[in-house]
């Protein structure tokens, strides 16, 4: 597998016209037609398109047409209908206002036939397209897959930045000009090198197969129903539970995946997959460009963690200068900026502010400021040479890209090897110090103000015991540290004093609560989830004292009483190198693995998966689950898209951005980094950017 892949850049311009401006996006299916958006005059705009499937086109199917306003509340507005000709052509006639023209609506045509649906999303930049569309199978799967979060029995609905943002998104996997697959999709670092096209095209041979067969709609209402839940109205919201519910049991056995058999009927019109997956997540690589081979021209080298602003822009840090493969590589001086749809933004990365080879520590602070520790990630060849990186500062940026922080950082409050960095919605930042055992804390960003608290006494130079690591803000101000080392988690209260100190005290040596923590995330209500690496002894120097990898597990503490959650720790769901974890909308659980194994074990030919558990909210689990309980299958939800992920977070759209931080093989000592990240379009229900604190989630207003 070639490492890295991108989102191109030359996808700016189509995929901006897939920008909607809107308060509350909502498409009922059954809307009716609402005379506001009309300037009652003649009908001066025309949406002229095609509807077809893999057969050709389809004559006889209904066309509708939607656009959505920002003062339209729980409702979109029917601007049209039509009934498509023997070669499968529509034309809707509309007019809108001036008013609503300047709005920039986004149009949603939606074509039926019996239980058959087609759909797309177009963006436009008047309230017309910018030419003729096309709807087919892969403007439906595109449509089912960026907007799966938002789809209900009822209708689609959602936060206006999450919705627009799913429509750059949509016009990734296929253009709804064209009906073509997406130029991201096809390209480098997709394309045929990894299995995301192919599992794309098996969906669309899914939905040719309904439009074909009426019987075959039924087999993937069924396939699509979720245990327990309610059959799905139509063909969105079937691909919309895929996306949800994305695996079936009995892997790897073909026969018992039935969207898999319903791909491969005869005739299967797309290239899709000659075996199952583990599951139908599609998994989009972004490397910056149309490339995966490393160079030292590449935008990223090792990317370390994400955070996202109000608007859905993700924010990286990463480890190391980019570099080729097989060649050693300094610290990274670069702060990464991609647009919603995982294109590089124009005038990024940024550099300054005292960067230096950031690690899992990135954070935006309540005025959009942000905050990357800086670690100091660099191969051992660096060491001693002009380039060598210090490990002891932080980096602070405006929203603009413009550093605020000198170029030394901010050194203040004896800063050590960072890694964990969180902003508090005071505004206080906080670092949990790897390399000196302590936490800074930095008071309203003030860096004059800065602080340093001790977690244990360190003799002068002496190497840490602890190794502060991951850092959370749960709902009453407290921060919860993992220490890596340690075995450990320190709570701290708002001002700094240490509270508690949990730890492997009463549990069975054989399941340890806590053992070689990273990540550590806190859900909607305050609790905090740890991952167990059971192998991580990090880096800050020295790493002696590496674990077997052979128990991964997560870890639920409560917030009121700060005791382990019962049948803690949690196993199962493909766990094997937890390090990074996030918790969604839902408050479903999703934990980030290091790769198959440890580093350096042997050389490996297994996949990285994402692994997914049922959360405190269990309400919205599949049927019969509690906490704690896994609901990816014992792989995790691979693909060979990922390769180890240390951070991952979820946007305003659903989507889960995973961090492929080093190569699936990589030498540790000469340049591991990887160059990509990884994107599972709709995975997660979405979430309210920026995330500070406890996660808030963005929940749709459904007609």
């Amino acid at each position: 597998m070639k490492q890295g892949t991108g989102v191109q850049r030359a996808q700016g311009s189509r995929l901006l016209r897939a920008v909607a401006v809107a308060a509350s996006l909502v498409l009922a299916l059954g809307a009716c037609s609402d005379d506001d958006s009309s300037s009652g005059g003649d009908k001066d705009l025309a949406l002229t398109g095609r509807v077809e499937s893999s057969n050709g086109p389809l004559a006889n199917y209904k066309v509708a047409v939607y656009g959505s306003f920002s003062d339209k509340g729980a409702a979109w507005t029917q601007l049209g209908t039509d009934t498509t000709a023997s070669d499968g052509s529509f034309t809707i006639r509309y007019s809108l206002s001036d008013t609503r023209k300047a709005e920039k609506p986004v149009l949603f045509v939606q074509a039926t036939s019996g239980s058959a649906m087609l759909a797309s999303a177009i963006g436009t930049d008047d309230g017309q397209a910018s030419g003729k569309v096309v709807v087919n199978d892969r403007t439906t799967v595109a449509t089912g897959n960026a907007y799966a979060q938002f789809i209900s029995a009822t209708g689609i609905a959602g936060d206006a930045v999450g919705m627009r943002n799913a429509a750059q998104m949509a016009a990734n996997l296929a253009d709804p000009l064209t009906g073509a697959i997406g130029t991201a999709l096809a390209s480098s670092p997709n394309g045929d090198e990894t299995s995301t096209q192919a599992t794309f095209n098996s969906l669309a041979n899914v939905v040719a197969a309904c439009v074909a067969s009426q019987g075959d709609c039924t087999k993937l209402f069924a396939a699509a129903t979720p245990a327990g839940g309610k059959t799905p109205a139509d063909v969105l919201q079937a691909l919309s539970n895929l996306v949800k519910s994305p695996s079936y049991p009995g892997y790897p056995d073909d026969a018992a995946d039935p969207i898999f058999l319903l791909a491969q009927g005869s005739p299967a019109h797309y290239l899709g997959l000659t075996a199952r997956p583990t599951n139908w997540l599609l998994f989009l690589k972004t490397t910056g460009g149309a490339f995966s081979t490393q160079s030292p021209t590449n935008y990223v080298n090792g990317v370390g963690n994400i955070a996202f602003d109000a608007q859905g822009y993700a924010w990286a840090n990463d480890n190391y200068e980019p570099q080729y493969a097989g060649q050693s590589t300094c610290a990274g001086l670069r702060l990464l900026k991609f647009s919603p749809a995982g294109q590089v933004v124009a005038g990024s990365p940024y550099y300054g502010g005292g960067l230096s080879g950031a690690g899992f520590g990135i954070t935006l602070d309540p005025t959009g400021n942000i905050w990357t520790g800086n670690f100091g990630f660099e191969d051992p060849p660096c060491i001693g040479t002009p380039k060598e990186a210090p490990h002891n500062s932080v980096s602070a940026f405006q929203p603009d890209g413009t550093p605020i922080s000198p170029s030394t950082g901010y050194t203040q409050g004896k800063i050590s090897w960072p890694q964990g960095t969180t902003s508090d919605r005071a505004g206080n930042i906080w670092l949990a110090n790897c390399g000196n055992d302590s936490v800074t804390k930095i008071p309203h960003g003030d860096p004059t103000q800065a602080i340093n608290i001790p977690l244990a006494t360190l003799a002068p130079g002496a190497l840490p015991n602890l190794k502060p690591f991951g850092a959370v803000v749960d709902l009453d101000g407290n921060v919860w540290i993992t220490t890596n080392r340690g075995n450990t988690m320190v709570v701290l209260s708002p001002d700094g004093a240490i509270i508690d100190t949990l730890t492997n005290a009463g549990a069975d040596p054989a399941h340890p609560l806590i053992s070689h923590p990273i990540g550590n995330a806190v859900d909607s209500t305050g609790n905090v989830w740890i991952a167990n690496s059971d192998w991580l002894d990090a880096p800050c120097p020295d790493r002696s004292m590496v674990g077997p990898a052979s128990n991964p597990s997560i870890t639920l503490y409560q917030r009121d009483n700060r005791q382990p959650y019962p049948g803690s720790p949690f196993t199962g769901g493909g766990l094997t190198v937890p390090w990074g974890i996030s918790v969604d909308g839902n408050d479903t659980v999703w934990v980030f693995n290091f790769g198959p194994d440890g580093v350096g074990v042997t050389p490996t030919t297994q996949l990285t998966g994402v692994s997914r558990f049922c959360g405190t909210d269990t309400s919205k689990c599949p049927a019969g689950m509690k906490t704690g309980d896994p609901i990816s299958p014992a792989t995790g939800y691979t693909s060979n898209a990922l390769e180890r992920i240390t951070g991952g977070q979820i946007d305003r759209s659903g989507n889960l951005w995973l961090m492929n931080n080093w190569k699936q093989n990589p030498n540790p000592d000469l340049n591991p980094g990887a160059n990509s990240m990884t994107i599972a379009i709709g995975a997660a229900a979405p979430l309210n950017t920026p995330v500070i604190g406890p996660p808030v989630p963005l929940v749709a207003v459904v007609p």
